[in-house]
């Protein structure tokens, strides 16, 4: 049984082995678990695509926005835990989640913020930092 678990494993995409950071809940909204896949793989770029609308100059700014994550975990990070999820009505999305980089102890703290926009739910912002303080500093 364990050689067709294995098999079939080897079968699925790396996208449905790659679960966003847990614990999942009925609130996860899909840009946003989107989102922390791709800060996970450290894939800044798709990352990035998900918020460009909504900053404007986001090619112009992506070195600047994301360069200091390569200095800082250049190994990427092990896991990442999702620890605030906040909906406030009618249309206003927030979550906090940690990332723990390989070889480290100190988690990077990453801050969503979404909207309803037409009808779907878009990621309007982000701001990351490795003090968890600046990070609550950012919630509305």
């Amino acid at each position: 049984m364990k050689f067709f678990s294995s098999l079939l494993l080897s079968f699925l995409p790396l996208s449905a082995l790659a679960q966003s950071c847990d614990p999942s809940t009925d609130a996860d909204i899909p840009v946003f678990e989107e989102a922390k896949t791709a800060f996970l793989r450290t894939d800044y770029r798709a990352f990035a695509n998900l918020v460009d609308d909504y900053i404007p100059t986001m090619d112009a700014q992506f070195k600047g926005l994301f360069g200091p994550l390569d200095a800082f975990e250049p190994q990427g990070y092990d896991r990442c835990r999702t620890i605030l999820q906040r909906r406030e009505e009618p249309a206003f999305y927030q979550e906090i989640v940690l990332y723990f980089p390989k070889g480290s102890a100190v988690p990077l703290a990453l801050h969503l913020t979404g909207a309803e926009v037409d009808g779907e739910i878009r990621m309007l912002e982000f701001t990351y930092n490795t003090s968890i303080s600046t990070v609550l500093d950012k919630l509305r």
